[in-house]
């Protein structure tokens, strides 16, 4: 086996049918990263003149002279095949410890576990766990297990498969948030580049990245047509009038059960049908001083949430979607049935939602984001997790010695 640096052309044509395709494992994300502050550096491995193997490493200097790397979502390679696999790793070893690296991180997406928060098990996959050993044995250092976002990418993934999903298999509570916010004015709006304010505004408190790293994001993957921009846009005269309707076919159910409960005070079933209307009463009449509100302020139409998509062969990636808080129309909700909805349609086999945690406790400072992303009943699969591959022992053991490689890689920018 022999590797070199490859064109960006033939690094796609290569990754677009490897097995562990991906779109972070693409020169649009390269160039993407190439915005800020990396080099990408395109490398094929060859046997026979025949390429084999490939990966997208993202070079930058973390100190003085000390370079490393960052395969994100790790190398295109058999990995099963050790052979190749021991072979692959010298060779990059060779290849970057001339060009001063220290290691290249690698977050490979090969699955360990299907995980089922449920009953709060795991199906292991013991041919992973035995690479996992061999990659340990070939001077891959794994990192922390990232139960929580302590990683660059996460570690436990809920994906959807498209063409089995069925809303009718969805919580009996979430498909009443839905259906009763549904065709009552709101509508999903596909955007572009002239939307990203509107889109910025509802997502730059989730992570510490700027307008420009998502303008970029958008365009890049645009140009290939794999990005799409989603708004959720609510018209409020409409919502009112289907509201007001909503609440005066409610007034005359909730004086049916006043009537009845009246002549028969001790039945607990009325009771209960009583309670649960005046609660629905009470919400609606809410809901309308506030859409009042709204439009007496001359806000006639908003958006109230929205999700920037990034689609790569048969899968969907959610890279990040936000809400309006301050409504009470259960947006993201709405939102990403929409969105599960149209790309059904369109005949795509996945959804992925981008990342939970690994704890399923009551305790979980995530617990929210978990429960959210569970309502849509995807099917959970733990990756193999991080790992350093050193290069350099010596100016590794220096970048962690002096916490230069804490500081880098560190994770501030996930918030609950």
């Amino acid at each position: 086996m022999q590797i070199k640096e490859i064109s960006e052309m033939e690094f796609d044509s290569f990754a677009d049918k490897h097995i562990l395709r991906n779109y972070y494992q693409t020169s649009g994300y390269g160039n993407l990263m190439k915005k800020f502050g990396y080099t990408p550096i395109y490398i094929g491995a060859y046997e026979d003149n025949e390429l084999v193997g490939a990966a997208l490493i993202l070079s930058k200097y973390i100190a003085i002279n000390v370079k490393y790397g960052y395969s994100p979502r790790g190398f295109l390679i058999d990995y099963q095949n050790y052979h190749e696999l021991e072979e692959f790793t010298r060779l990059i070893k060779k290849y970057f410890f001339k060009r001063g690296f220290a290691f290249i991180k690698i977050n490979p997406e090969i699955t360990l576990a299907e995980v089922f928060p449920e009953t709060n098990s795991k199906k292991i996959n013991e041919e992973t766990k035995k690479l996992i050993e061999k990659l340990e044995s070939l001077n891959y250092k794994k990192l922390k297990n990232n139960i929580y976002f302590e990683s660059l990418l996460p570690k436990y993934n809920p994906i959807i498969k498209l063409q089995s999903f069925n809303i009718n298999n969805l919580n009996k509570n979430i498909k009443q948030k839905i259906r009763n916010k549904d065709k009552k004015g709101i509508t999903l709006i596909k955007g572009d580049e002239y939307n990203l304010n509107q889109f910025y505004e509802l997502v730059k408190n989730k992570k510490d990245n700027s307008i420009e790293y998502y303008k970029n994001y958008y365009k890049l993957f645009n140009e290939k047509n794999m990005s799409d921009l989603w708004l959720l846009q609510i018209d409020y005269h409409e919502y009112l009038q289907n509201t007001q309707e909503e609440y005066n076919a409610l007034i005359g159910e909730n004086e049916q059960i006043n009537k009845q409960f009246i002549n028969d005070t001790k039945n607990k079933q009325l009771l209960k049908q009583k309670m649960e209307s005046d609660k629905k009463i009470s919400t609606l009449n809410q809901e309308i001083t506030d859409i009042n509100s709204y439009i007496q302020n001359g806000i006639y139409k908003q958006i109230i949430a929205t999700a920037l998509i990034i689609k790569y062969q048969n899968r969907i990636n959610v890279v990040i979607s936000g809400f309006d808080k301050n409504t009470r129309q259960n947006p993201n909700h709405l939102l990403y049935t929409k969105l599960i909805e149209y790309y059904k349609n369109q005949n795509y086999k996945y959804l992925d939602l981008n990342g939970i945690t690994g704890d399923f406790t009551p305790n979980n400072p995530y617990k929210g984001l978990n429960e959210f992303k569970l309502n849509f009943n995807p099917n959970i699969y733990e990756y193999i997790g991080e790992f350093d591959i050193i290069i350099n022992q010596t100016l590794y053991s220096l970048l962690w010695s002096t916490k230069i490689l804490h500081n880098e890689f560190d994770r501030k920018d996930i918030k609950n």
